[in-house]
């Protein structure tokens, strides 16, 4: 028998009071892969899976895009193509773009 799943809830006013400030007296703490970036540029991955350690340039942000369906299919087959996935497509696109466009 599965358990009832329990809803997410706001945090009570009382643990909103037991959580310490932020302490940003310290500083802010450094991006540990800026210096590789500053010395080889930023290299993103554009195939498939996680990058070897050695290849990675640091925390990335997941973006949500929307395009009709037409548009989608067709990336996908020119994608395919290439041999790469959409997502790979889609960053050698931005990629090329931000190369061209400056």
């Amino acid at each position: 028998m599965k358990k009832a799943s329990k809803a997410a809830r706001d945090p009570s006013k009382r643990s909103l009071r037991e959580i310490p400030e932020a302490d940003f007296s310290r500083g802010v703490r450094a991006n540990r892969f800026a210096s590789r970036i500053a010395r080889e540029g930023l290299v993103v991955q554009v195939g498939r899976g996680r990058p070897r350690r050695v290849a990675e340039v640091g925390l990335t942000t997941p973006r949500s895009v929307r395009f009709p369906q037409r548009i989608w299919k067709l990336l996908g087959q020119r994608a395919r193509k290439k041999g790469l996935s959409v997502h790979a497509a889609m960053r050698l696109a931005i990629l090329e773009w931000m190369r061209t466009a400056a």
